[in-house]
């Protein structure tokens, strides 16, 4: 299903990734088999896990609030949603908690194309953003350092109707922070090509961007997807990204590639963070509906 524009596959390794919502420490040699990299006969257990940071809803009206969940888990300032912002679309929340029959509950973000801007930034009409992230005062264990591999796991569903234009529709980022930062390492997003509606991973090594995969947003729409992302963050990194529909495991990505740039520090305090929701461009006005849009998540981890 997916349409393979670059990468060759690079060394397959794989990676354990504890269930528990908390800090795993493990011994040395132990290994777990991941559902994700089981397609080799030839398992080389590389890494153990040191860590794993785990963000779930908890359902609609029960536990705790949306956002106070969300910062549990990436900080005090790890929400950029519209309502936050006094000047942007306060009195509507941007992010919010539902269940369904599929994943439970989940995480729902919400856009709308005439009301929303880019957090308090009066100055860039050209976009607008609902995303969760990292930052620096998160924990070291959320951020990626040099030389470090972090596992990033979560589900994701587009509903139905949802339009994007010829600039770009980001849905997951990989974004430096600190060196060149100015563009993001790693996305997962919307685009209109050629006037057809699709999904892509897309690299970035300025001033180089290439798209490395794409497929059909008739494959996704409507659908959970799984989405497994195993960077290395080096300037020779690697990087294993796998995307599959839940309802019949069919792989929309599978990206295996080695020799990739993935890091922009220049000292030992950079790192490269995640970043989830809705950012896109709004240049292409005519291209994006005027409806409120919509985006599920669910089941994120860091390990």
């Amino acid at each position: 299903m997916q349409k393979q524009i670059g990468w060759v596959a690079a060394v397959l390794i794989v990676v354990a990734c504890s269930a528990d919502p908390v800090n795993r420490s493990t011994a040395p040699g132990d290994f777990l088999e991941t559902h994700e990299e089981s397609e080799s006969a030839t398992k080389t257990p590389a890494f153990v896990v040191v860590s794993e940071r785990r963000l779930d809803a908890d359902g609609a009206g029960q536990g705790k609030d949306a956002y106070d969940l969300i910062r549990a888990f990436g900080g005090k300032r790890s929400i950029e949603a519209p309502d936050l912002y006094s000047i942007n679309h306060p009195g509507a929340a941007h992010i919010y908690e539902d269940s369904d029959p599929e994943v439970g509950p989940h995480f729902v973000f919400v856009i709308h194309r005439d009301d929303d801007i880019d957090r308090d930034r009066r100055d860039k009409s050209d976009r607008q953003r609902n995303e969760i992230k990292t930052y620096s005062s998160s924990e070291d264990a959320v951020k990626g350092f040099e030389g470090e591999t972090l596992v990033f796991r979560w589900k994701f569903k587009i509903d139905h109707g949802m339009t994007v234009s010829r600039r770009f529709t980001h849905l997951f980022q990989l974004k430096a922070v600190g060196g060149d930062d100015s563009q993001p390492i790693l996305t997962i997003s919307g685009s209109k090509r050629r006037g057809e509606d699709g999904i892509e991973v897309r690299h970035s090594s300025p001033p180089e961007r290439q798209v490395l995969q794409r497929s059909d947003w008739s494959e996704i729409e409507g659908e959970w997807l799984t989405a497994y992302c195993r960077a290395t963050f080096s300037d020779t990194g690697s990087l294993r990204v796998i995307v599959k529909r839940l309802r019949d495991d069919a792989v929309i990505f599978d990206i295996d590639a080695g020799d990739l740039d993935l890091w922009r520090g220049t000292t030992a305090g950079h790192f490269v963070r995640p970043k989830w929701g809705i950012y896109r461009s709004i240049l292409d006005r005519d291209n994006l509906r005027p409806d409120e849009e919509v985006v599920r998540f669910a089941n994120f981890s860091i390990s």
